[in-house]
């Protein structure tokens, strides 16, 4: 009986010290609390459109347990901030309890409302944490720009888009019909989730090496700085004609360029140079059945296809860097980085042929992460094969996997399966590095035509040019 009343003693006692908690008293007084930043600071947001929500802590580092007098927003609810106090959705909370050695969360948020000026402008408060006689605050700062606004907009007559405040594109801007858009050097286009800008008619983009035009998503803070697939597409539609785009920079879509059976006929080739095309979550520059010739472009980081030539049509590239290393979270690229394609299959399962008339590319570099960057997807007519489809590669590095390269008729000169060595390709730098195979590799008559790079700087300077669009000049 003895040691069974031992035994429940025991069982009583670890029970007990199970079930009991600690007991929570929560004291007043003017006690300094931490904070995990001294100001919350915004990127450029638009006004009238909301910021991304950011956050920040406060710690009570101290041994007891206390009671948050009042947390505050200083402006109160006319200010432009809005406040989330530990899952309470309000700009002043009140008696806040927070326990020894433990934190809570404040998120903000902003709308900045739109003002006169075209230039960036400032937006600031302060959140205030009351404890006893003791006031501390963290400082709100965010940069406001006024912004041009186009939602599901039709352009019916000819205009000129200015560099003196950026344009936002809600749905999709359309150039319509016998319609020419005019872009200045310095303009920037933001365009909302899922959004585009369609040509119907024309559209000269007219940027400069120092202000090159800039299309982008509508998010500016860095989190989004790398971001694929933040809008749609900037789509050239059959009938379209007297497109250029010189000195652009095309980030973070879905498909960046999508021309449709433009240029043919009479009309002009769409013209495409010194222009840069990154982090597309599907296509950088896809086209079908156009006319298209390009220098100095560079498409990297895309989801499928950097650049994809499909169902036919004629393209020149010259100095041209089409690199693919791209990675996101644990999607993986199978697809190559260039594809050549003379066919499609329409709704009812037909095959239809448009001949590949030429798929030319001098001085470039076709280059990634895949065994085999180059996709040779042809069918043959019946009988004419020889127009079916013609591609040549000429004084350019490329990564063919097994593909035969011996035939004249489509590669020479070429340097295959070789690392260019950019510079960091893993943080989308596709300069060369100083020990390139493709230094001083390009053929010197055909750089002649194109003899400044995409960053304006010589080819004919050194002991030859560069193959790609980044001719790389060592320092003396």
């Amino acid at each position: 009986m003895t040691r069974i009343i031992k035994y429940l003693f025991i069982l009583t006692v670890f029970v007990a010290g199970f079930s009991c908690e600690r007991e929570y008293s929560y004291n007043t007084g003017a006690k300094a609390f931490e904070f995990s930043v001294d100001t919350l600071m915004f990127d450029t947001v638009f006004s009238e459109i909301g910021s991304a929500t950011l956050n920040f802590k406060i710690y009570n580092p101290h041994p007891e347990d206390f009671i948050i007098d009042k947390i505050e927003l200083a402006g109160g609810d006319v200010s432009e901030f809005r406040l989330n106090i530990n899952g309470f959705a309000d700009n002043k909370v009140e008696n806040l309890r927070i326990n020894a050695n433990d934190s809570l969360y404040v998120f903000v948020d902003v709308t900045i409302k739109p003002d006169e000026t075209n230039n960036p402008f400032v937006v600031n408060d302060s959140i205030i944490v009351v404890s006893g006689a003791l006031n501390q605050q963290v400082q709100l700062l965010a940069y406001g720009q006024n912004v041009e606004v186009l939602k599901k907009h039709h352009i019916t007559e000819s205009t000129t888009f200015t560099n003196e405040k950026p344009y936002l594109i809600f749905d999709y801007a359309v150039v319509d019909e016998n319609v020419n858009l005019t872009i200045e050097s310095g303009t920037s286009i933001h365009l909302h989730n899922d959004a585009s800008l369609i040509v119907f008619g024309s559209m000269q983009v007219d940027g400069t090496f120092e202000e090159p035009v800039l299309f982008q998503g509508h998010r500016l803070e860095e989190f989004y700085k790398e971001t694929p697939g933040q809008w749609n597409k900037i789509h050239f539609m059959p009938g379209s004609k007297d497109n250029s785009i010189n000195f652009a920079e095309v980030k973070n879509s879905i498909m960046g360029i999508v021309v449709d059976s433009v240029g043919l006929g009479n009309d002009q080739p769409f013209a495409i140079d010194n222009t840069l095309i990154d982090h597309a979550s599907k296509y950088g520059l896809i086209a079908q059945n156009s006319n298209i010739t390009a220098s100095n472009l560079v498409i990297g980081h895309c989801g499928i296809h950097s650049l994809a030539l499909t169902f036919g049509g004629t393209y020149n590239f010259y100095h041209s860097t089409i690199a693919n290393y791209f990675s996101l979270r644990n999607f993986f690229r199978n697809t190559p980085a260039l594809l050549l394609n003379n066919y499609f299959i329409d709704d009812d399962e037909t095959e239809i042929i448009n001949p590949l008339l030429e798929a030319n590319f001098y001085n470039s570099i076709i280059y990634g992460n895949n065994t085999n960057e180059i996709g040779l997807d042809f069918k043959e007519y019946g009988g004419d094969n020889a127009s079916a489809y013609n591609y040549y590669f000429e004084s350019s590095a490329i990564k063919s996997g097994s593909t035969d390269i011996s035939n004249e008729e489509h590669f020479k000169d070429v340097i295959a399966n070789t690392n260019p060595n950019f510079i960091a390709e893993k943080e989308f730098n596709y300069q060369l590095d100083t020990l390139s195979i493709c230094k001083d590799a390009a053929n010197v008559e055909i750089s002649e035509n194109y003899p400044t790079d995409i960053l304006n700087t010589s080819r004919l300077n050194d002991q030859g040019p560069d193959m790609g669009a980044y001719e790389r000049i060592e320092e003396n």
